[in-house]
């Protein structure tokens, strides 16, 4: 067996790519066992809480990505639409261009009262980093939040379609629709402070 897959911070890679395709409800410890290559006995070494404290370590693992990758850079200085565009391609690269469930989605149903404040901490922090990015944009504040509100909606939302219907390109269209439309009133350049709303999907374009 690979060592480091004995430690576990090994384990949590395979865990959270067990979890994202499964869902806490959908996977079995057999099911765990299997993706880390480890028997059950030697899991509950490594997380004595089981399954639980399996998700709560795959959701802190998630949060550190998110930390790194999103929140300091919506939450930072600089440009907004340079800034937009290396969080839209990090949610692209961390959910695989949408062949990637999101965690937010599969694991607060059983994931339990830890899990789901997590989440719900996450999602919040996320809404309020986009806010901040069209403030920084010149938006008005009411405008920011709904902006931000819908933009949260259109990245989980398209990875809950594309999941259920096997199909990456919803989550690849909203992605396109962001990049465009968020900045922009109506999502056609006029300047953000101008009346308008972003609307979803406007970014698709004929065919996947």
């Amino acid at each position: 067996m690979d060592g480091e897959r004995s430690t576990r911070e090994g384990l949590l890679a395979p865990l959270l790519e067990a979890f994202r395709t499964y869902g806490f409800d959908g996977v079995s410890l057999s099911r765990l066992s299997k993706e880390t290559g480890l028997g059950k006995a030697s899991l509950y070494h490594h997380f004595p809480g089981g399954k639980g404290e399996m998700a709560m370590a795959v959701m802190a693992l998630s949060s550190a990505w998110l930390e790194t990758e999103v929140f300091s850079v919506l939450e930072g200085a600089g440009d907004p639409a340079a800034r937009l565009d290396q969080v839209l391609e990090a949610f692209q690269s961390f959910y695989q261009r949408g062949g990637k469930s999101c965690l937010l989605d599969v694991m607060p149903i059983g994931g339990g009262p830890d899990v789901r404040a997590m989440v719900k901490a996450l999602m919040q922090r996320l809404i309020a980093g986009f806010e901040r990015l069209a403030l920084d944009a010149g938006m008005e504040p009411t405008e920011a939040v709904s902006r931000a509100e819908l933009a949260l909606v259109c990245l989980q939302g398209s990875l809950v379609v594309s999941r259920g219907l096997g199909d990456a390109a919803p989550f690849r269209h909203q992605i396109e629709s962001l990049r465009k439309g968020f900045l922009s009133a109506e999502g056609n350049g006029r300047a953000p402070r101008e009346s308008g709303h972003f609307r979803p999907g406007s970014g698709r374009r004929g065919g996947s």
